[in-house]
């Protein structure tokens, strides 16, 4: 399980990415290189947290 302080620092990873990404007018393989480096970075996140506490409040 990610604790709250390493979920902050890997989304916090991927919005400076994604925001230098879309300020730098990167070209076509720069953009593909950033967008794999976000999904890596977000594969790690553990969702069963966030997923559990979803399916409660519906029930």
């Amino acid at each position: 399980m990610m604790d709250i302080d390493n979920l902050s620092e890997t989304v916090a990873r991927i919005q400076f990415i994604a925001d230098v990404s879309l300020i730098a007018h990167c070209k076509e393989d720069e953009l593909k290189m950033a967008l794999s480096m976000i999904s890596d970075m977000a594969g790690t996140i553990d969702t069963s947290v966030f997923e559990a506490a979803i399916y409660r409040q519906a029930e």
